[in-house]
């Protein structure tokens, strides 16, 4: 199982990122590889050096879910005062009001806060827009085998395709297993006294729609 979410999500937190396509996401692959497999290669990374913690390109050294725009060096905010008294000299005044004004420093080099690497974004000008487009590919490979459903791999000797309607429908894309799903069942002694089943099996439906995920 390779997983790199742990299902726990702040919905206050969610979407800090929404407009660079780098949201909060699960997801899970139920795969099995002779030997083993890294992290660095399920993510799509060429070299282990993705895989040291004391490198600042580690795998994992993305930013925490409750990070976003303003944790950017240059990505400043500061309330400004406004004086709506001036120039009026009678009748009703209009009370004075602030308002919060978004710096940013097209000079600073626009680094995450406390050394985090991940995501890498392109430098934000001083309307908050992105000089270039966002290069997803900088974390991990194109099509890495944490999401690709039809990878190939010498290795990979187990690959549960779940795009199926019912549990015993479940297979393996490899053919190397033939998938048998279980359930909890009641047994008991019969006659002879031999172990045998009593309850019924029904086979479970999958759930195809992703906000009815467990995960």
């Amino acid at each position: 199982m390779a997983k790199i979410h742990n299902g726990i999500v702040n919905n206050k937190l969610k979407d800090s990122l929404k407009d660079s396509g780098l949201n909060d996401f699960d997801l899970a692959t139920t795969k099995m590889y002779k030997g083993v497999k890294p992290m660095f290669e399920h993510l799509g990374f060429k070299s282990s050096t993705f895989d040291k913690p004391n490198e600042q390109t580690y795998w994992k050294n993305h930013i925490p879910s409750n990070f976003n725009y303003f944790n950017l060096s240059g990505v400043k905010t500061r309330v400004v005062e406004t004086d709506s008294d001036i120039g009026v000299s009678d009748g009703a005044r209009t009370p004075r009001q602030s308002y919060t004004e978004i710096f940013i420093d097209e000079e600073m080099e626009q680094v995450w806060d406390d050394s985090y690497y991940y995501p890498v974004l392109p430098r934000l000008n001083k309307f908050g827009v992105y000089d270039e487009e966002v290069d997803v590919t900088l974390y991990g490979g194109k099509n890495p085998p944490i999401t690709n459903l039809d990878e190939r791999d010498n290795n990979l000797i187990l690959n549960i395709d779940f795009d199926q309607t019912v549990t015993d429908d479940l297979i393996d894309k490899t053919d190397l297993s033939k998938i048998h799903y279980n359930q909890d069942f009641e047994i008991s002694l019969d006659n002879d006294l031999r172990l045998k089943t009593d309850t019924f099996i029904i086979p479970d439906g999958i759930e195809k729609n992703n906000s009815e995920q467990a995960f």
